[in-house]
C-alpha cells in the first residue's frame, strides 16, 4: 500500500513539474512576442518621425528656393531706365542681372501675321509677371532692348504716373498733343520719357475723331491707361 502511495505521489510531483515547465515556456514565448511587437512599434514610430522630418525639410528647401529669386524693389520709370533695366542693355545683360527662371521667352505678334518678334517676360520672385522686354532683333541675345512693356502698376514716373493713373493725371505733367489711333486704342506719345500711353477706344466719348485727328476733349479725364510702353532707339 505504501509503495502504491509513493508511486502516486511521485507521479503527481512529476506532473506538477511538467505543468510548471510548460507554463514557464509559454510565458517565455509570450515575452518574446511582446518584445518583438515593441521593437516593431519603435521602428514604425522612427519611420514616421523620419517621414515628418523629410517632409519638413522639403518644405523648408522649397521656401528657401523661392526666397533665392530676385525681388523687384526699384519701380521708377524715367527716360532711360525702367527699374533695374536701362537703355543700352542687351538681353544677355538681362540674363546676367536676374535668375534665368524669372525670364520666359515668348513669340510676340504685331498687327500682321508675319510681324513677329521675341518677347522676354520678366517675373518677380513671387511669380508675378511685371514687365515684357522686346529686343531690336529676334534670335539675338546680344541685341539691345527696344521696348519695355509695363505690366505692374507699381512702376511709376517721378510724378507718380503709372497704370493706375488717369488721362487727367498725365495731362497735368506732360504734353498730350501727340495722339494717334491704333486698331483698338489711341496712343499718347510722351516724348519726354520715351513713352506710349494707350487708352481703349471704347473709353472715349462719341465724336472723338473729328475728321482731322483726335479731339482731346472727348477723352474723359478719369479714363485709366490700358498700357504703358517705354521705347529705346
Amino acid at each position: 500500500m505504501k509503495n502504491i502511495l509513493g508511486i502516486i505521489l511521485i507521479a503527481f510531483l512529476v506532473s506538477c513539474n511538467s505543468n510548471a515547465k510548460k507554463e514557464k515556456e509559454l510565458l517565455e514565448k509570450e515575452n518574446e512576442l511582446l518584445q518583438r511587437e515593441l521593437e516593431l512599434s519603435k521602428k514604425e514610430q522612427n519611420s514616421d518621425v523620419k517621414e515628418i522630418e523629410i517632409t519638413q525639410t522639403k518644405k523648408t528647401e522649397k521656401k528657401a528656393k523661392k526666397l533665392t529669386g530676385y525681388t523687384f524693389e526699384n519701380f521708377h520709370i524715367s527716360e532711360n531706365r525702367v527699374g533695374i533695366f536701362s537703355k543700352g542693355m542687351t538681353i544677355s545683360d538681362v540674363y546676367n542681372t536676374i535668375p534665368k527662371d524669372q525670364i520666359k521667352k515668348k513669340v510676340g505678334y504685331g498687327e500682321f501675321a508675319d510681324d513677329t518678334f521675341d518677347d522676354y517676360e520678366i517675373y518677380d520672385s513671387n511669380g508675378e509677371k511685371v514687365l515684357i522686354l522686346t529686343p531690336k532683333q529676334s534670335g539675338n541675345t546680344n541685341s539691345k532692348i527696344n521696348r519695355v512693356l509695363i505690366l505692374d502698376n507699381r512702376f511709376q514716373t517721378t510724378e507718380k504716373i503709372g497704370l493706375n493713373s488717369t488721362f487727367g493725371d498725365l495731362a497735368k505733367y506732360y504734353p498730350t498733343d501727340k495722339i494717334s489711333p491704333d486698331m483698338e486704342h489711341i496712343v499718347l506719345d510722351v516724348n519726354h520719357i520715351n513713352a506710349w500711353f494707350t487708352i481703349k477706344k471704347t473709353e472715349l466719348q462719341d465724336g472723338w475723331w473729328n475728321g482731322k485727328g483726335i479731339d482731346k476733349t472727348k477723352i474723359p479725364n478719369t479714363t485709366k491707361f490700358d498700357g504703358i510702353s517705354i521705347w529705346w532707339k
